[in-house]
């Protein structure tokens, strides 16, 4: 045991840095992969590796503020491990795939902004203490700026992509739109990619919340005159040329690109990378990893005098940062639309093509940009299931994030989906003639007056009594007793599943991210109403009786709360 602990001891920053420097890897590899996939553990697995990353590198820190400068023989602490000091700072400003977990981590940009001073103050004291071992140092300063510069880079990308800055900058993002001439030998995918880059700002408004009747006043007044509205309507009509026997496939991919770009803004540091100001940094980081690497080598004939070990260790650490750097600029720079659209506007046509050319290549128009799955979530049916875990969940006050994880699960979208959502078909369902006005009935009352009452209420309380509503009604016509009973075809039956699907991907996006739709903060006190209203529906369980009575219930609950 005392054998471990010492070689724990000897050995205990080497362990830290790489495993500092793994984490960072192992984040640039798998933080794109959210939006291809729906898989938990691999969530799970991500959100640990964001967590454990900065509190690994500040720990690091802090243990080397603590090394002895005058020893070298083995056992004791190295003389080279100083120089990591500047490639912790590198790891702390993060990994371009993935500077934001979630759109709540950009908030904080304030607090990364104190941490980045108090961990550079800490990174000199540590410059001060070695600085007997000049011949390093050189190499070390090179390496702080490029650290320095990466997490600027990273506050940046943070407070760029926050609610404020996101309101802010709708206004200069179409002043500044660049001109995209038209090119009729690359109508579809490269029409696709300029219309979703034009409306961009219009995706930014619905992330903030702003309301439609606010957006189209003022979007429509921005693009009066600018070269953004020139482009979107130069692209609306190849668009609709092309789209004529497309049946919907080429909007949602439009969809898709759209939410690429908007996912990139909000959770990488696309927004800071292509900026004029950007860009040099990423030069000056580049040049900078470069020449501290070139200090360290040229100076090899003093490598003899410290481990091999940690000669290995900064060999991982500079080559590693550069190999990293040059990565991130290929996939968030060379294959990034905006690239491709800057060099078009300069007219770089050769650069362009081949910025094109590894757009096309990385995110090509057959392969989804997204994990073509919707999320669900039956709010009754979780409800209704309180188990004894539930109930210990809500002494800790984790009730309803075990319920989400519970209650949660993933659907395919399938191509009629994406038909039925082109068509209106579900609306035409609804509120056509050709659906029998008994099916439509309230439990109480008719469908109209219903809907009317519903929609009347705010936002997340309409979207909640809809999916309640829908969610009987559908019941109803899966189990139909007396003179609702009726059989239906199997077009009936396939429109009544996407209708409940879709139901239960808005109560989805209600409960486990209302961050995504425009509701108030009051969210959390409906959903929590809600389900104390279940307690007044008699014989718990699924049938239909409960559910009448949640409804009766919840109608009674919403019309006190207004």
């Amino acid at each position: 045991m005392a054998t471990l602990l010492q070689l724990w001891n000897d050995w205990e920053l080497q362990a830290l840095v790489l495993l500092s420097f793994i984490l960072q890897v192992f984040l640039f590899f798998s933080g794109g992969l959210r939006r291809h996939s729906t898989n938990g553990g691999l969530r799970l697995l991500i959100w640990l590796a964001y967590l454990m990353a900065d509190f690994v590198a500040v720990y690091t820190l802090g243990q080397l503020s603590r090394q002895k400068t005058d020893a070298t023989r083995l056992g004791e602490p190295h003389q080279l491990t100083f120089l990591w000091t500047p490639f912790l700072l590198i790891h702390l400003g993060g990994q371009d795939t993935v500077t934001a977990f979630s759109v709540e981590d950009n908030e904080l940009w304030l607090r990364h902004l104190l941490n980045l001073l108090t961990q550079v103050g800490l990174a000199l004291y540590v410059f001060w203490k070695s600085a007997a071992h000049s011949w390093f140092l050189a190499s070390a300063i090179f390496a702080f700026v490029a650290g320095i510069i990466k997490y600027g880079e990273r506050i940046w990308a943070l407070k760029s992509a926050s609610q404020k800055a996101l309101r802010s900058s709708t206004k200069s993002v179409i002043d500044q739109f660049p001109e995209l001439e038209e090119d009729e030998q690359e109508l579809g995918y490269f029409t696709m990619v300029k219309f979703a880059l034009s409306t961009s700002p219009g995706v930014r408004n619905v992330f903030v919340g702003r309301k439609l009747e606010q957006m189209e006043v003022d979007i429509q007044a921005a693009f009066t005159g600018s070269q953004m509205g020139k482009n979107i309507q130069g692209a609306f009509i190849c668009l609709s040329i092309y789209n004529e026997n497309q049946n919907g496939e080429l909007v949602f991919k439009v969809i898709e690109i759209e939410q690429g770009i908007m996912y990139e803004n909000l959770y990488t540091k696309a927004m800071v990378l292509r900026t004029w100001a950007g860009a040099m940094l990423r030069c000056v980081t580049l040049i900078s990893l470069v020449v501290a690497f070139a200090l360290f080598v040229a100076d090899n004939k003093r490598w003899h005098r410290h481990s091999r070990i940690d000669v290995a260790v900064t060999l991982t650490l500079v080559t590693g940062a550069f190999c990293l750097e040059i990565c991130a600029v290929v996939v968030m720079v060379l294959a990034s639309p905006w690239t491709w659209a800057i060099l078009r506007s300069c007219k770089c046509r050769k650069l362009s093509r081949a910025a094109w050319c590894i757009f096309k290549s990385v995110r090509p128009e057959s392969r989804p940009l997204w994990s073509n799955s919707m999320g669900q979530y039956n709010f009754i049916s979780s409800c209704f299931s309180d188990s004894v875990v539930g109930k210990l969940m809500s002494l800790v006050g984790a009730k309803q994030l075990w319920r989400n994880f519970l209650h949660t699960k993933y659907v395919d979208v399938k191509p009629d989906m994406k038909k039925l959502l082109f068509e209106d078909q579900c609306f035409q369902a609804v509120f056509g003639t050709s659906i029998s006005p008994g099916l439509c009935a309230n439990p109480t009352s008719g469908v109209g007056s219903a809907l009317d009452i519903m929609l009347r209420k705010p936002f997340e309380e309409a979207i909640l009594s809809l999916h309640i509503y829908t969610d009987i009604f559908l019941y109803r016509c899966k189990n139909p007793t007396g003179a609702t009973s009726c059989e239906y075809t199997d077009e009936k039956r396939l429109l009544m599943h996407r209708c409940r699907t879709l139901s239960e991907y808005v109560c989805y996006l209600l409960v486990v991210h209302p961050e995504m739709l425009p509701v108030s903060g009051s969210v959390t006190d409906v959903l929590q109403k809600a389900s104390d209203t279940v307690a007044t529906a008699s014989q718990p369980g699924l049938r239909l009786q409960p559910r009448i009575n949640f409804w009766r219930s919840w109608q009674r609950t919403v019309t006190v709360i207004a």
